[in-house]
């Protein structure tokens, strides 16, 4: 008699895509990049995802950093929160989970904070830990971010450090490898590449 084997689910390309909020296309160069979890297989030449890999990418911290806009808003949450508020939309850095976060302020100074936590709201990935009460009452634009019904990436912060020069002006997240972040603290200099200078796609 046959035994029945239980197979792990999968996830296609457009699956991923689906779940993450991405473009197909988007999501497969991500992951090309390193920046979400590396496919398990291939089928038929288009990348596949173990569905329970591809989610657990994301309850972790991984080695890349991420640079962001300070406008005062971020800075009234930061004081208000120890976070760094990202909407899913903005489809920049929604999906990082980075050992690093640094502001970019006007004039070119940057603040640079550990990433203590990732949690997410009204998403289909996950943080680094469960939502909790607290990060869903907090406030945006006169409402918590729980009745917002939007999804939302909230990374907590704690102080690292700060960078007298980032150039060139940060007017969206951008992904910089977490080893140019830790000299540009020692430094005081971090010249932003760009994402193909920083992590170039595999073939």
């Amino acid at each position: 008699m046959s035994r029945s084997v239980s197979l792990p689910e999968v996830l296609t390309r457009s699956d991923f895509a689906a779940v993450t909020g991405r473009e197909p296309r988007s999501i497969e160069l991500m992951a090309s990049r390193g920046l979400v979890a590396d496919p398990t297989h291939r089928n038929r030449g288009k990348y596949v995802w173990e569905e329970a890999s591809a989610l657990e990418w994301f309850r972790m911290l991984h080695e890349h950093a991420v640079v962001v806009p300070a406008n005062d808003l971020a800075e009234e949450e930061l004081a208000r929160y120890n976070a760094y508020l990202c909407p899913l939309s903005s489809s920049h850095v929604g999906l990082a989970r980075p050992r690093f976060l640094a502001m970019y302020k006007p004039g070119g100074q940057g603040r640079v904070f550990g990433v203590t936590a990732v949690e997410t709201i009204h998403q289909q990935v996950p943080g680094t830990r469960s939502t909790t009460a607290v990060t869903r009452s907090i406030m945006r634009e006169g409402e918590t971010l729980d009745a917002s019904r939007k999804p939302w990436t909230v990374f907590y912060l704690s102080e690292a450090g700060t960078i007298d020069k980032i150039t060139p002006v940060i007017q969206q997240g951008r992904y910089v490898p977490v080893g140019h972040v830790r000299k540009a603290v020692a430094s005081g200099s971090l010249v932003v590449p760009t994402l193909d200078e920083a992590f170039p796609a595999r073939k």
